[in-house]
């Protein structure tokens, strides 16, 4: 389903309940549950990824990928923008940007 971002207004915590690792070369799956006018609801979305760099004291010696949207891991809580009157239009309001792989 398209989600049209400008209809999702309301913000709302939900609960990671699913995180699947493809492999190297595919992107991870997060699936997020929440709920919305006493219904709950899942969104499934590939996570973004920013590049941070690696230190040794001051002394830069690499690069790792890391989420956009901070912790990710199973029973964490993630911020979920959804449509007041349609709330199964959402998407995650932190997983912003191209990179997923």
């Amino acid at each position: 389903m398209r989600v049209n971002k400008a209809n999702c207004t309301a913000i709302i915590s939900g609960i990671i309940v699913d995180l699947r690792v493809k492999g190297l070369d595919s992107p991870t799956v997060i699936t997020v549950r929440y709920e919305a006018g006493g219904r709950i609801y899942e969104i499934e979305d590939s996570i973004k990824l920013r590049s941070e760099t690696i230190k040794i004291g001051f002394l830069p010696v690499g690069q790792k990928r890391v989420p956009v949207m901070g912790n990710t891991s199973v029973g964490s809580t993630a911020r979920v923008s959804y449509n007041p009157t349609n709330p199964a239009e959402a998407f995650l309001t932190d997983n912003i940007g191209k990179s997923n792989i």
